[in-house]
């Protein structure tokens, strides 16, 4: 993959503008990057940060609702948000000589926030319609719900997940709206990537052009807190759900990502449940035949992770207690060789190097880097990265997978 050389520079109001230069396809991508998630959010206002994604596309064009996505669509581009714990991103792909239209688009929403009560109502009527959908009504979808509020205490903001409560964004006010908008949507708060088939110096003008004239807050951001001691291990719950087999989710927690680089934790994942040749797979479904689907991710965040492993039975028969112990046990078992530490960051360097071939694959990734880490140029080393990893540290991640103490378990199975 050839070499990405970002230009960075930071406009007089603290906007960080990272430019990286692709002339491969005629297509620019714009980026903005907010330093707000759902970690941010307090009890009894949950939701407000994904719920903010939805009310920022009504915020396009001055005294006309719902624009974005019509100014997007007619010059050809496409656009898209998501709301993590930590963060919130919004890019936009246009062809290239409309690059300033993405500019413009996005530099609207943080320059002039405009709410209506209609707007409001609507929005929130789409998100508790979300979360009935994607999270209540769908079989096994409320394990991800009740996995923050198992492995974290009550007093972390990790204890909700992103959707928050629908009784709370229910409750979201014109005041709440407002608040959270002039708190965290600015510059200084912000990455700003441009990506594509653009000049350093264009995108330089573009952004000073559009963004450089929109004010910064002087306001003291209300940034979510964490402690360790948060984090709760040895715990399982069991809830009933509309499902037809078992299902388990065992967690391990591990360091966020402000602490140090989790590629070792990437790396152990994917040993563990990625693919045919990985640990569960062999165990639960090939040999064990208890399993009927089987993997592993790491859900990571700014100051805390989980490496999740989960397994759904093959029948009635099976119960959760099998599928975790199974799970366990695989683990302790297994003896971790570098041709599994070779095979696992090939894997994982092939992903990421796709990623790495678009425009927005490449504006994601530097404008994470460059919000949380200050360091655009990373781009350019995590594909080697994987290779540096030591042994020892993904054999110290499997360890902490392999013990009820050491974990959190979360079972699905059906109604009695």
């Amino acid at each position: 993959m050839a070499s990405i050389t970002p230009h960075i520079t930071t406009l007089p109001n603290g906007l960080r503008l990272v430019v990286c230069p692709d002339s491969s396809s005629p297509v620019v991508n714009v980026t903005v990057l907010y330093r707000v998630g759902s970690h941010d959010e307090h009890k009894g206002k949950t939701g407000l940060a994904h719920l903010f994604e939805h009310l920022m596309f009504d915020n396009a064009a001055p005294e006309q609702d719902k624009m974005y996505d019509l100014y997007c669509t007619k010059a050809g581009g496409s656009n898209n948000a998501y709301t993590t714990f930590d963060y919130t991103c919004y890019h936009i792909d246009v062809p290239a000589h409309q690059a300033e239209l993405g500019m413009w688009l996005e530099a609207e929403r943080m320059r002039s926030f405009r709410l209506t009560e209609h707007a409001l109502q609507t929005q929130r009527s789409v998100v508790i319609e979300e979360i009935n959908q994607n999270v209540m009504n769908q079989p096994y979808a409320i394990w991800r719900k009740a996995q923050q509020e198992l492995c974290y205490d009550t007093s972390s903001s990790y204890s909700w997940d992103v959707y928050g409560s629908a009784d709370d964004v229910a409750g979201v006010t014109m005041e709440d709206a407002h608040n959270f908008f002039s708190n965290y949507y600015h510059p200084s708060n912000a990455v700003l990537c441009v990506a594509g088939s653009i000049t350093p110096a264009e995108a330089e003008h573009l952004a000073h052009k559009h963004f450089g004239s929109i004010p910064d807050s002087n306001t003291t951001i209300d940034r979510g807190s964490f402690s360790p001691a948060q984090r709760r291990h040895g715990v399982r719950q069991t809830i009933p759900d509309n499902v037809p087999m078992a299902a388990t989710y065992v967690s391990a927690h591990l360091p966020g990502f402000l602490e140090r680089e989790l590629l070792d934790a990437e790396i152990a994942a994917t040993i563990i449940g990625t693919g045919r040749s990985s640990i569960l797979y062999k165990a639960l479904v090939v040999d064990k035949h208890i399993a009927s689907s089987v993997g592993a991710f790491v859900d990571q965040r700014a100051h805390t992770s989980l490496l999740t492993m989960y397994a759904f039975a093959t029948n009635e028969e099976v119960t959760a207690d099998q599928l975790a112990s199974a799970i366990h046990s695989a683990i302790t078992e297994f003896t971790l060789e570098y041709s599994n530490l070779e095979a696992a960051c090939n894997r994982l360097r092939t992903s990421h190097a796709a990623e790495l071939q678009k425009a927005h694959g490449i504006a994601d990734t530097v404008a994470w880097t460059t919000l949380f880490w200050d360091n655009p140029t990373y781009v350019n080393t995590v594909l080697s990265a994987y290779s540096n990893v030591p042994l020892n540290d993904v054999a110290s991640i499997l360890r902490s997978c392999a013990t009820p103490e050491t974990t959190a378990r979360l079972d699905i199975v059906p109604h009695d």
